[in-house]
């Protein structure tokens, strides 16, 4: 579990935070929900904390103040800004502490879970890049690095992430099956990833490198196979018609899902049919 801790001098907007938002389902649990930035800091001191979700406009300490304590204490801490204010100033400030996000009060709880989420999924990316660089280590000592160019490919792999085995429970794995229900459920439309982006409060550019990191294929592939692979279960049912089994998996045109049943199983769609 993630360790989160909430600053916030307006108590009911902590008890909101605190009450309202799924931690235990974002893997996460709140450590600390406090009303100024001294409280949080001595909180700090006694807990390790991952995530730091605070207001900005905290009387005698600021969440700005707050956030560069918090992360001269714990450089890769996470930050996510609480405010009332649309300021230029404030968002100026948020930005040039990296900030994971800024969510504007009152709140949305929706945007804030979207911006947690991502944390999430972000923090365990980091935690299997360090596991890989580990193992990676000990083979470079298991080999006993015999020659210069062993040692230099070992370096190279470790850019390389390693692979999420499937049965990871992780969010980011629980993430991209939702996803996929998803584009199963709507394969009649004309389904994008910016639409799903859009669904799962993402960037169409994150979601789409996510997307190919766990499954190994592209937005667009997977959706292609998604698509073929109903369309030949729905063929199988003689009673349907094959323009039918193009619009029901999201193709108006019948010659490019003709083209693109044939590339994908060597024959088209009427040559399945007669075969079954």
């Amino acid at each position: 579990m993630y360790k989160v801790l909430l600053a916030d001098d307006e108590h009911l907007d902590l008890e909101g935070m605190r009450t309202f938002i799924p931690w235990s389902e974002l893997g996460m649990e709140v450590v600390g929900a406090v009303s100024n930035g001294f409280s949080a800091c001595e909180l700090m001191e006694r807990q390790s904390v991952d995530i730091l979700v605070t207001d900005v406009n905290m009387p005698n300490m600021s969440g700005l103040e707050l956030a560069r304590r918090a992360l001269d204490r714990k450089p890769d801490v996470r930050v996510v800004f609480v405010s009332g204010h649309q300021d230029f100033h404030f968002v100026k400030q948020a930005l040039s502490l990296k900030a994971c996000s800024y969510v504007l009060k009152p709140m949305d709880d929706d945007e804030l879970v979207a911006s947690l989420r991502q944390i999430t999924l972000e923090l365990e990316y980091e935690a299997n890049r360090k596991r890989t660089e580990e193992q990676l280590l000990q083979m470079m000592q298991a080999w006993g690095a015999q020659d210069g160019k062993k040692s230099a490919d070992a370096r190279d792999r470790l850019d390389e992430p390693e692979p999420m085995e499937p049965q990871n429970r992780s969010s980011s794995s629980r993430l991209i099956r939702e996803i996929v229900a998803t584009m199963q459920a709507r394969l009649h439309e004309n389904l994008t990833l910016k639409h799903i982006a859009q669904q799962f409060a993402f960037s169409p550019n994150y979601l789409g490198h996510l997307f190919k990191e766990e499954t190994g294929q592209g937005f667009s592939e997977m959706l292609t196979e998604l698509r073929m692979k109903r369309a030949r279960e729905l063929l199988k049912d003689p009673r349907v018609k094959i323009y039918e089994v193009a619009g029901q998996v999201g193709y108006r045109y019948m010659p490019y899902f003709s083209r693109q049943f044939k590339e994908t199983f060597g024959m088209t769609p009427m040559e399945f049919r007669k075969r079954e």
